[in-house]
């Protein structure tokens, strides 16, 4: 099949509102741009599932800015990086503003004013809300209307580095794609490359999660990125409404004031979160009902009853897939409560991926990154409910300004051809063996080795090295057995295996933090350790060394205006007996 070919100065690789924002200012700063995304932008992906943005009502300094950055930090179990925090509330308020000015249709009171709230994770920050697929398709029909070479279909499944190196000591020169129907490949050169990836889990049939395995971080992981946070892996949920139906929604859900309470009819999460308490994080949350149901308190319950019939529309207008799942069940919330059926897996929540610095750029020259497919160091570890898409137009509108200036000494850069063609033979090959192992065989081997409770829930040493010990023989074993018949199954066989290096690299991480803090608790160190822990884990990937390299970087308590507490803080979670003693 014939091969496509594309040359711009600024490639974009993904199509939520952080691709969409720097495809925008990067034309508007006279660049050409190319946005390359796996699905239809504005028809999946986790952007289409915003139901809340962080949104300061106003331009925040002084004093008032070291407030709203405080509970940043609190929320963020301290590990996010101020500087980061800063330049994200002063910048939140013009990309929000920037949306309103697009025609993006959110909240309003009955006076016509927008609605700023409350989510999760805020006590002053406040927000918008908005149905994402609407403020997408807006994004959409700009981008379309400014040129921005939109290709859409097409994974992305290598970056080009430019001395044909993985991990390479030189600079990201382009990518390789394949479109997800036909096959057909795709080679794109430019003089920046933009990642907007978003986050990673495996395939749990949860909202967007379908579309988001990891293929982006593996490919910067091969490349040579370095990721921070990975530790902190540990995406959780709780709308798994009476073991029927999910909803997406849940920080809004929190936001118009969700009761959580368990058989006995009481409110539990002040025991697990007293700073939080039914305001707190996805993790927090389905931890605490799951440790109700194994100490007999199960099972628990969400209870709206109480809420006005005003704020149970802004819910709706926000977020209609609730409304359209509580009708199709027959679910009346002024009148029914509905049961709680949580569960943790190895995935995104508040961070984990490659790390940036104030300009949205990688550690690998010409590469940014930004959004959920980044460390997110203005959280790192956190209960924000609505920080990650104004996060990532914030990113991503600093990532384009920079990628200009230095696309202004570049000329497009040449790629191997060679390399090229080894990449798309490494990408074909499960077509070409024998009828063996298909990838929904080794999503549920995954899912039976990382779901038991003493993993999930419970860590310790011994624990966390079987579960790498167990993923390890899953990848050396079972994934070159893959047989994929057709190019759905090609891509679902790419997406498992992508999957799978990103979970095993998590619990590396999650084995070298010795301390219990945000979504990383370990039974074996059951503390927050504030003298010993306050860095970030940084990992990159060493030629010649099978397993991840590690180092730590000391976060910037002496020049930072909000100072952590010392010493240990015991952690709020109890431990079930049988849990507390190896097996």
């Amino acid at each position: 099949m014939n091969r496509l070919d594309f040359e711009s100065d600024v490639l974009v690789i993904g199509g939520g509102f952080g691709g969409a924002v720097a495809a925008l200012r990067a034309v508007e700063l006279g660049q050409s741009v190319t946005l390359v995304e796996k699905a239809v932008v504005s028809r999946a992906g986790p952007s289409t599932y915003v139901h809340s943005q962080y949104a300061p009502n106003k331009k925040v300094e002084g004093e008032e800015l070291d407030a709203w950055m405080n509970e940043f930090v609190v929320g963020a179990n301290y590990m996010a990086d101020q500087d980061w925090v800063e330049q994200y509330i002063l910048e939140a308020y013009d990309r929000t503003q920037e949306m309103i000015k697009l025609g993006v249709p959110y909240a309003k009171d009955a006076e016509g004013n927008l609605r700023y709230v409350k989510v999760r994770g805020h006590k002053l920050g406040t927000t918008l809300g908005v149905d994402g697929r609407a403020c997408m398709e807006i994004l959409r029909r700009r981008m379309k209307a400014k040129r921005v070479k939109l290709v859409e279909k097409v994974a992305v499944i290598e970056l080009l580095t430019s001395d044909n190196k993985y991990p390479t000591n030189g600079s990201i020169v382009g990518a390789v794609g394949v479109h997800i129907r036909t096959g057909q490949p795709h080679v794109f050169k430019a003089k920046s490359v933009i990642l907007n990836g978003g986050p990673f889990y495996p395939k749990i049939h949860y909202a967007f999660g379908d579309h988001c395995t990891g293929e982006i971080h593996a490919a910067a992981w091969r490349a040579g990125v370095e990721f921070a946070g990975m530790e902190f892996a540990t995406f959780a949920a709780w709308s798994n409404f009476n073991n029927k139906f999910f909803t997406p929604g849940q920080a809004k859900i929190q936001g118009v004031g969700a009761h959580f309470k368990n058989a006995n009819h009481e409110r539990f999460m002040d025991r697990y979160d007293p700073i939080w308490g039914e305001l707190s994080g996805l993790f927090q949350i389905a931890r605490a009902i799951i440790t109700e149901n194994i100490e007999g308190r199960g099972p628990c319950y969400l209870d709206l009853r109480h809420v006005s019939e005003e704020n149970m529309k802004v819910l709706y207008e926000v977020s209609p897939s609730v409304e359209s799942a509580f009708k199709e069940f027959n679910i009346d919330p002024s009148k029914d409560t509905l049961e709680l059926g949580p569960f943790v897996v190895i995935g995104t929540l508040s961070s984990s991926g490659p790390n940036i610095d104030l300009n949205a750029e990688t550690s690998i020259p010409g590469l940014y990154a930004t959004g959920y497919g980044t460390s997110c160091p203005h959280l790192m570890s956190g209960i924000s409910g609505s920080g990650i898409s104004t996060f990532s137009m914030v990113g991503g509108h600093r990532a384009a300004e920079h990628a200009k200036k230095r696309s202004d000494e570049l000329e497009i850069p040449s790629v191997n051809e060679e390399r090229i063609d080894e990449i798309l033979a490494a990408y074909f090959k499960p077509m070409k063996k024998l009828r063996q192992v298909r990838p929904s065989d080794i999503w549920m081997e995954i899912g039976k080795i990382t779901s038991t409770a003493e993993f999930a829930l419970f860590k310790t040493e011994k624990r966390i090295k079987h579960v790498i010990n167990q993923l390890k023989t899953v990848r050396e074993e079972r994934i070159p057995k893959i047989y994929a018949p057709d190019m759905h199954e090609l891509e679902k066989a790419h997406e498992v295996k992508n999957y799978l290096d990103m979970a095993i690299l998590a619990c590396y991480a999650m084995l070298e933090r010795t301390e219990s803090r945000g979504e990383l608790f370990r039974v074996d160190y059951p503390y927050q350790d504030n003298d010993n822990w306050l860095k970030w884990l940084l990992v990159k990937k060493v030629e010649g060394k099978e397993d991840p390299v590690f180092t730590h970087h000391d976060l910037d308590y002496d020049k930072w205006r909000i100072k952590p507490p010392t010493g240990r803080l015991p952690s709020p979670y109890p431990v079930p007996e049988r849990y507390v003693e190896e097996k």
